[in-house]
């Protein structure tokens, strides 16, 4: 993804730009003090306005987090993290895959870790390893399934590249995993790319037809909740978030490509908001989304947030917890060592 930035000028001004926070046109702008760079992300810009002081001189730190904050904006307008979130909700318990959330899944993409898995920048704090996720489904690869035993976080990229090179010439699709470069260092786009593959890849395994046999239908397939006037599709995963798949204008309906995804229902209140904004409505298909708003989702979104929330900060400790002591037995190992060294001297 290319980084277009350009700076704003009253020419500009004739024009609205769309924000991916609310989803609606933002009023054109005639003069800004300081200066506003649009960043072109999915087919639309989004104006951010910095401080004149930052703009003339910004520092290294300014710079990393300005980007990581357009990162958060490019994952959640990605079709594929919800989608990578689904399918391990769905086959968290078949497939003995950890349990997560779309948000956690965000901020461990977006969390920099080394080669073993250890986190180097913590700018957000999660449970999730991105690479336990990916030994999870490594090892019900039926590819891999005779040496699982040997597939661990510190070693699974090994495995992960030999699957790819089987799997993507099988299919004759383009390799995302075809670099020396460790997963951990790749592209955020990539490393969603590979996710996706991955449970691509997961479902070829032989014991998926007696699994997916126990399940019911509608559980598996997923479709839009509704529609409006303007041809969107909501959808909903699973979790708190509802999504809004907008058609590009002027491009093909059959192109994947000619549609922008974003978040539109973060907290309980944009839920409500949504739903108030489509009762007054005439339209026939905004009048259905109402009702499956007001039927199916409001009555269960107090109880949603907080059992989401009760589950994230008990996931926060187990994983703190699990890290004192995997601390505490490195230190203890340490020690160890050290004496045995010592009543080596003493002897010598």
């Amino acid at each position: 993804n290319t980084l277009e930035e350009r700076n704003f000028s009253e020419a500009d001004g004739r024009y609205g730009y769309w924000s991916s926070r609310t989803g609606s046109r933002i009023r054109p702008r005639s003069r800004v003090d300081g200066h506003v760079y649009h960043f072109y992300r999915i087919n639309c810009f989004i104006p951010i306005i910095l401080p004149p002081h930052i703009c003339q001189r910004p520092s290294k730190r300014t710079v990393t987090n300005f980007l990581s904050s357009m990162n958060f904006i490019d994952i959640q307008s990605w079709w594929e993290v919800p989608c990578i979130a689904h399918f391990c909700s769905l086959f968290s318990s078949t497939f003995k895959l950890p349990e997560f959330y779309i948000e956690e899944l965000e901020e461990a993409l977006l969390t920099d870790t080394d080669a073993e898995g250890e986190v180097v920048s913590t700018k957000v704090c999660t449970a999730l390893k991105l690479s336990e996720l990916i030994v999870a489904l490594l090892k019900g690869c039926d590819t891999l399934a005779p040496i699982s035993s040997q597939i661990s976080p510190s070693n699974y990229q090994m495995f992960l590249r030999r699957l790819f090179r089987e799997k993507c010439q099988a299919y004759n699709v383009e390799n995302p995993f075809n670099t020396d470069t460790d997963f951990e260092k790749l592209p955020l786009r990539t490393k969603i790319l590979i996710l996706k593959y991955l449970c691509d890849f997961r479902l070829d395994s032989e014991d998926v037809c007696n699994t997916i046999s126990g399940y019911l239908p509608d559980s598996i397939r997923l479709e839009p909740i509704g529609y409006d006037r303007n041809g969107s599709s909501y959808w909903y995963f699973y979790g708190t978030r509802l999504y809004r798949e907008d058609r590009v204008p002027g491009k093909s309906k059959a192109s994947k490509a000619a549609t922008i995804w974003q978040v539109i229902c973060f907290t309980e209140e944009d839920w409500r908001n949504l739903a108030t904004k489509l009762d007054n409505s005439t339209n026939q298909k905004e009048r259905a989304l109402h009702e499956v708003l007001v039927e199916n989702f409001l009555p269960k979104l107090s109880k949603l947030f907080r059992e989401q929330e009760r589950k994230r900060r008990a996931r926060l400790l187990e994983h703190r917890t699990s890290s004192r002591i995997r601390l505490l037995r490195e230190k203890q190992q340490q020690q160890q060592q050290l004496e045995e060294q010592q009543q080596r001297y003493v002897r010598c």
